[in-house]
């Protein structure tokens, strides 16, 4: 599992910078899940950074099959988080906690479960059902 802490202020740079350093390690792996915690943090993030972000997470490279939990420890905090998964494309394999023993109590329970439409064929399992609408 990755263990990410932040503290004071945090702003996109600081983030792509973790972010780009994490998928260069050679402990890391795609399998593993991430536990990132927020909660003694206040994110200095715009939409716009948001929307950078995620567009970061949702390449190849940087995208695990784990799953990602969070400890904020704001309602502002929770609301990026939240933006963050849906523009990362990553809402059905993440959840948001208040506090870390929440997130780790959570992550302890569900970690053999494999998040929906994760492991492998990614791709072909990702892609939405073609509905009739008629």
């Amino acid at each position: 599992m990755r263990v990410e802490e932040y503290q004071g202020r945090i702003g996109l740079e600081d983030l792509r910078s973790v972010a780009e350093a994490v998928v260069k390690d050679p402990a890391w792996s795609r399998e593993h899940h991430g536990l990132i915690d927020f909660s003694a943090a206040h994110l200095d993030l715009t939409a716009n950074d948001v929307l950078r972000l995620a567009l970061l997470l949702r390449q190849e490279e940087h995208r695990t099959n784990g799953w990602l939990v969070f400890a904020v420890g704001d309602s502002s905090s929770f609301g990026t988080v939240r933006m963050l998964g849906h523009w990362s494309r990553n809402t059905d394999r993440s959840r948001i906690f208040r506090t870390r023993q929440e997130a780790e109590a959570w992550l302890e329970l569900n970690a053999d479960h494999i998040p929906p439409g994760f492991g492998s064929g990614f791709t072909d399992a990702y892609q939405p059902a073609v509905r009739n609408a008629g």
